[in-house]
């Protein structure tokens, strides 16, 4: 089974009976308190977190158009 992954990746590793596949990952930091892991997924976000979501967003989105037009390795040489 895939580690580290959440339950949409998963059910795609078990649709392709493989896990070889490109993917494309978008973190959000880490909480600083472990047990408020929901919350800070999931929770309300703050102005200063959210302009920087919406930079990561755009950043995300640069990085899948380098991914499709050039390839993989050229979008991790860019973007990682």
């Amino acid at each position: 089974m895939v580690h580290g992954t959440h339950n949409g990746a998963k059910s795609v590793v078990h649709e392709l009976v493989s896990e070889d596949f490109p993917r494309i990952r978008i973190g959000i930091g880490k909480p600083i308190d472990e047990y408020d892991a929901v919350d800070y997924v999931i929770g309300k976000l703050e102005e200063e977190t959210y302009q920087k979501l919406e930079e990561g967003i755009k950043k995300g989105v640069e990085g899948v158009v380098e991914f499709l037009m050039c390839g993989i390795d050229n979008a991790m040489n860019k973007f990682n």
